[in-house]
């Protein structure tokens, strides 16, 4: 939801931007770092979305083979990584890149970790009893 306002008010255009028939350097710097920042937010909706849908697969569907539960426990498993792995390339490399340093409290940290490894942690244990 908040891309979507991010992407609205974007494109309803900052005051500065509107001012000038042409863009400065400054305005396009800016466009840059809010295109940039709303795709990096983006990518980790979208792979968090796919990840929860494929964890409410796994779990919420009827009786499952043991190759089935395997599958699926292995894409939980993997998105999972993907989810930690975009979670620390974009907070700690991609975003202060755009922004000062993120200091994140530990609340934010502890929600954040929590969500990774009850993916990973799901996966593993969906491995595990298909075996």
């Amino acid at each position: 939801m908040a891309i979507i306002v991010g992407i609205v008010f974007f494109l309803i255009g900052l005051p500065e931007f509107k001012r000038s028939p042409k863009l400065t350097k400054k305005a396009k710097k800016d466009i840059t770092y809010i295109m940039s920042t709303l795709l990096t937010l983006l990518i980790f909706v979208v792979i968090v979305s796919w990840n929860l849908h494929t964890s409410g697969d796994l779990f919420l569907e009827g009786p499952l083979t043991p190759q089935m539960k395997f599958h699926w426990g292995q894409k939980v498993l993997l998105l999972g990584l993907l989810e930690g792995l975009w979670a620390v390339i974009s907070l700690k490399w991609l975003l202060p890149i755009f922004f000062d340093p993120l200091d994140l409290s530990k609340k934010q940290i502890l929600v954040l970790v929590s969500g990774i490894v009850f993916s990973v942690v799901s996966g593993i244990y969906a491995l595990l009893e298909a075996s």
